[in-house]
């Protein structure tokens, strides 16, 4: 009940800020420079900038939100570094990572969006509030914060770049295990040379791609929406009326053009000219270059995400068996290459807090993962299912049997065997017969 109590506490603490953004219409052309400071000398303001106008993570968030396939593999990164669930033994640590902090949260979540601004921004924060007994804890956007010169702070503002005219929504909170009224921030970042302060995503060197790959769906969307793209040019020659001319347009069109209006042709009827009609057939070849280039830039993205195209959706022709070992076998490089490291860096550091500040054990909390391939399609029912349990399987209704608590395999080992006579010699009375039940 105390402890409850507290949550509502701190819950208003956290209200005092925001993590909501105002956009407005971005230039989505890739920054020449992506660099921090090195004179910090130089650098006028107690935090350090972020990209050339301290709004490189808005950029970032801005492309997620305009590439699908970018998108796309950021959520699939994010879902599979954090698991399907939390496990332990600690029936005190079980009830703690159900409810986090006063929003009413569970550790899987607040991990979750960890990873997510991990991947997206190549940086993620955590913030922790202590209070009598307990310990909640709160996933920060990432794209509010920036990093104090001296290291030891962080300065979170819902709105960067307006922050010349709402200095008042700042709010400084030092880095762990430094606290502030019971307040804490860890980083987690990812290693980039020539950074000191921040991390950069793995897909950085694709940024071009990703714009690209917005750029292509909005030339799509337009030209289906605009466009005007006819299949073909006739000129009609002779000589007839306004009502003529329009009457034989609309007679050619029925007869020639079919529903859906999707080959055009244009009419162009000429008067006073005996000349033959001119047909000039127009062939669009323009879109076999943009299917080429979707594929190199999906492919691009994918490459630079250090992600495997089959869990991208991006499964090559042919290779699809029925069993999915494509996606499976992918899933298992990408556990390896990619999501391991990232889970062990992020879960490292909740473990330190939560043994430092909660006591709990660091083994006393661990990821369960779930492939996203179920292997169920590859197990024989008759090697785990007794004959009745596969009986209800097809049919609730069907009458249980009464030797049908066993398994298939053990029913078929089941053999007859006859007792012979010492003299070797068979009776043929039906007492002698005996029934065998052989486990081999």
């Amino acid at each position: 009940m105390s402890q409850r109590k507290q949550k509502s506490q701190v819950k208003n603490l956290q209200n005092q800020k925001s993590n909501t953004f105002e956009f407005g219409v971005f230039n989505l052309a890739i920054p020449e420079h992506i660099e921090e400071p090195q004179d910090l000398s130089k650098v006028r303001t107690k935090f350090i900038p972020f990209g050339n106008n301290n709004l490189f993570p808005q950029y970032l968030a801005e492309l997620k939100r305009k590439s699908s396939t970018h998108r796309s593999v950021l959520a699939q990164k994010a879902v599979f570094t954090s698991g399907a669930k939390f496990v332990t033994n600690n029936e005190t640590v079980r009830e703690y990572i159900k409810d986090v902090n006063a929003d009413g949260e569970s550790l899987r979540e607040v991990f979750k969006k960890l990873a997510d601004d991990y991947y997206t921004f190549g940086n993620a924060y955590i913030e922790g509030v202590l209070y009598d007994g307990g310990l909640n804890l709160y996933h920060i956007d990432a794209t509010t914060v920036r990093m104090s010169k001296n290291k030891k702070q962080v300065y979170v503002h819902p709105d960067w770049a307006k922050y010349n005219t709402m200095k008042d929504k700042l709010n400084i909170i030092p880095l762990y295990p430094e606290m502030s009224g019971s307040r804490f921030v860890m980083q987690f970042k990812d290693y980039e040379p020539t950074f000191q302060f921040y991390g950069l995503p793995d897909y950085v060197a694709a940024l071009e791609h990703i714009a690209v790959d917005y750029e292509i769906g909005k030339w799509n969307h337009t030209k289906f929406k605009n466009g005007f793209q006819p299949s073909a040019i006739i000129e009609i020659n002779g000589d007839m009326g306004e009502e003529e001319a329009k009457k034989l347009v609309r007679e050619a069109q029925k007869k020639f053009v079919g529903d859906g209006n999707n080959g055009k042709i244009m009419f162009i009827v000429k008067n006073g000219d005996a000349a033959n009609a001119n047909v000039q057939i127009i062939k669009d070849d323009q879109e076999g270059s943009w299917i080429d280039l979707q594929r190199i830039t999906d492919q691009n993205i994918v490459t630079a995400h250090r992600w495997q195209p089959s869990l991208s959706g991006l499964v090559s022709s042919g290779k699809m068996n029925n069993t999915g070992s494509e996606i499976r076998i992918a899933y298992d490089l990408a556990m390896t290459t990619v999501i391991k490291d990232t889970s062990d860096l992020l879960l490292n550091g909740l473990r330190t807090i939560l043994y430092k500040e909660m006591g709990f054990l660091p083994e006393e909390l661990i990821i369960h993962y779930e492939p996203p391939i179920s292997f169920a399609t590859q197990i024989d029912p008759k090697q785990i299912l007794t004959i009745n349990e596969q009986r209800k399987m097809l049919d609730e209704d069907l009458p249980m049997l009464e030797e049908g608590n066993m398994f298939l395999t053990d029913r078929e080992q089941i053999i007859v065997t006859r007792d012979d006579d010492a003299d070797g010699k068979g009776d043929d009375d039906a007492s002698d017969l005996q029934v065998t039940e052989t486990n081999e």
